[in-house]
C-alpha cells in the first residue's frame, strides 16, 4: 500500500489482523498487538470505526455524521477522511 494514498481512495477498510477494539461507554479502545500500543476513540471516531468494519465508506459515514451532528459536509469529510488516513497510516485500518 502507498502510504500517501488517502483513506477515502483506498476504498473500503478493515482493521488489521492484529487489532482489536472494544466500545466502553462512548469510547472505543483500539489494542494493536503486532504493536503492544492502545489507541482511544471518542464517540465520533467510534462511529467511524464501527462503520468501516460494516462495510461503509468514509463519505457515506461522513454524510451521516454531517446529518446528525449539523455540520458541514466537507468539514465532516475532511475531519473523518483525516482519521481515517491516519487509522491506515498508523496500520491499524487495511483496505479489505
Amino acid at each position: 500500500m502507498n502510504q500517501g494514498t488517502p483513506a477515502t481512495k483506498l476504498g473500503q477498510l478493515r482493521s488489521a489482523d492484529a487489532v482489536h477494539s472494544r466500545l466502553f461507554d462512548d469510547e472505543l479502545v483500539i489494542l494493536d498487538l503486532a504493536k503492544g500500543e492502545y489507541f482511544a476513540l471518542d464517540e465520533v471516531g467510534a462511529r467511524l470505526w464501527s462503520g468501516l468494519e460494516a462495510g461503509r465508506t468514509v463519505e457515506q459515514i461522513a454524510r451521516e455524521i454531517a446529518l446528525e451532528y449539523e455540520v458541514a459536509p466537507d468539514r465532516a469529510l475532511a475531519d473523518l477522511t483525516a482519521l481515517s488516513d491516519d487509522l491506515v497510516e498508523r496500520g491499524l485500518m487495511v483496505p479489505r
